[in-house]
């Protein structure tokens, strides 16, 4: 009876005990291409992380005219190599049949980048051409994108017990309330079996 009742309790003040670690939510970063340039015109340290994901649309409306880009993953300068990575070709939009299907299976305006590790991005500044291309000619300007490690910081703001309590706190009076029910409960599961065991 001992044994059960202890491991009860155990995980009774484990699930009391509040999780110091802050997971991160991958998320999705607008990067929209424009006739004058990208918004933002990079990604600057602090704001993405591995695992976050590049939302890449196309909002330039002239006609014949579309973008793309592409990365040097191996950092040698050089962006179509076969480790490199590139966009298709992104339209401002896509010609639709009656039912609302595109005409051109190929056709997209916007691309989703996984900054993953399995896809080749390494943590770091990553070199990234804009390209235009308007008809037969491309032109070409400088993107840069720089993400970092995924990292679980401890909260350095969670009590460490020797605080006071405030008196109209009352996540704290409930915590407390609850750890003295299972605490009287523990009493009274254990008194019985101490006084059989005088008997």
């Amino acid at each position: 009876m001992k044994g059960p009742l202890l491991s009860f309790l155990l995980v009774i003040i484990m699930i009391s005990i509040p999780a110091n670690v802050q997971a991160h939510d991958p998320q999705n970063y607008t990067i929209l291409l424009f006739e004058d340039g990208p918004t933002p015109e990079g990604v600057v340290p602090g704001i993405l992380v591995e695992n976050d994901s590049l939302f890449v649309r196309n909002h330039d409306t002239r006609e014949n005219v579309s973008h793309r880009f592409v990365i040097d993953l191996d950092g040698n300068d050089i962006f179509t190599g076969v480790d490199d990575y590139a966009t298709g070709w992104l339209n401002s939009s896509c010609e639709l049949n009656e039912t609302g299907e595109k005409i051109d299976e190929n056709c997209n305006a916007h691309e989703i980048i996984n900054l993953a590790a399995s896809n080749g991005f390494l943590q770091g500044n990553i070199s990234i051409k804009h390209q235009i291309k308007m008809g037969e000619n491309i032109t070409e300007f400088d993107f840069f994108v720089n993400f970092g490690p995924d990292i679980h910081d401890m909260d350095e703001n969670l009590p460490t017990g020797n605080e006071p309590i405030e008196e109209n706190d009352d996540s704290n009076r409930t915590l407390i309330f609850v750890l003295l029910i299972f605490s009287i409960i523990g009493i009274l599961l254990i008194v019985p079996q101490l006084i059989k065991s005088n008997e």
